[in-house]
């Protein structure tokens, strides 16, 4: 690592190291200054605040680690936008940012306080911008009409209607990818902006998952793989990524073309990953992280890979 991205990835684990310390005083504090929150939410409110300080600090790091103040400034955005949906001002969310910096500034340099300042000051500024919400659309393309069933069948919970029209769509000529692009990528998306606006409970989110995880594991023996193989890859999401969906995909996708893919799921450990490189003597290691809170842990995965394989150690490493 460079200087200066070793002094991001150090940052960034110093602000993991005492996220939880810093958050439970950001909750004491907040619930101090807005007394009317201890009436309206109670003790139930304290732990979610608690647990939201902890999940800007976590996406602070991984925005710092990532060197992208942009990414964080779309974190607060979402954040405000989603917020807003449930009755609950953007103010509030400058708030939790100012108290983060303020109780930060004790265990900080005065250069990490300054990078800090500047990410979250970005935050701060996104929260502030007013701009609306616009409802979901899905664009024209030749497999829009599979795209709009598909995304009523799984906001209706129709397991088996969801896995006949994606089939009927694979008849029909579609490719594999098309309909993880083009189909249950942007239906999901979809899912996903419903949700921020508050039009879809957690449990129609996590529904609407759980059949397009179905369906990818019922179309997935239809792939037929490229011949000969383009070499041994091992696709993982790293500790804490709980999300495996996208990486799902892309496994899917390379294997159709060629590679001989060991695809791990999400939230492995370290070691388990590594042990698995060694096993197949994989050419390329792929970790997927949908936040930008999980770059210190892939950053973290890379180097032990490099230092503890040495020359075992795959070819190409991709984040």
């Amino acid at each position: 690592m460079t200087q200066s991205v070793m002094d991001s990835f150090k940052l960034a684990q110093r602000l993991l190291s005492v996220k939880q310390h810093v958050s439970q005083a950001v909750s004491d504090q907040f619930f101090l200054f807005h007394p009317e929150w201890e009436l309206r939410y109670g003790e139930r409110g304290r732990q979610f605040c608690t647990a939201d300080s902890c999940f800007h600090i976590e996406f602070l790091a991984g925005s710092i680690q990532g060197g992208a103040p942009q990414a964080f400034a779309d974190y607060a955005r979402w954040t405000a936008g989603m917020l807003a949906a449930r009755g609950i001002d953007a103010h509030s969310l400058e708030e939790n940012f100012a108290q983060i910096e303020k109780h930060l500034s004790p265990v900080l340099s005065t250069a990490e306080l300054k990078t800090v300042s500047t990410f979250l000051n970005s935050g701060r500024h996104a929260c502030s911008e007013s701009a609306a919400i616009s409802e979901v659309e899905l664009p024209d393309a030749p497999l829009t009409l599979t795209k709009r069933a598909f995304l009523a069948a799984i906001l209706g919970g129709q397991r088996q209607a969801a896995l006949g029209i994606v089939e009927e769509a694979l008849q029909n000529g579609a490719r594999h990818t098309d309909i993880y692009v083009d189909v249950i990528t942007e239906s999901l998306h979809a899912i996903g902006s419903l949700w921020e606006q508050n039009k879809i409970s957690v449990a129609q989110e996590h529904m609407a998952s759980a059949i397009a995880q179905y369906v990818i594991a019922m179309i997935y023996p239809r792939l037929i793989p490229q011949s000969p193989s383009r070499g041994t890859m091992v696709v993982t999401g790293v500790a804490g990524e709980q999300h495996q969906i996208g990486a799902n995909l892309v496994a899917d996708a390379l294997e159709e073309n060629g590679w001989a893919v060991r695809f791990l799921g999400s939230n492995l450990p370290n070691a388990s990953i590594l042990s698995t490189i060694e096993e197949i003597s994989a050419d390329v290691l792929c970790i997927s992280t949908t936040l930008v809170a999980n770059l210190p842990s892939a950053a973290e995965l890379i180097e032990i890979a490099l230092s503890k394989l040495g020359e075992k150690a795959p070819r190409r490493l991709s984040p």
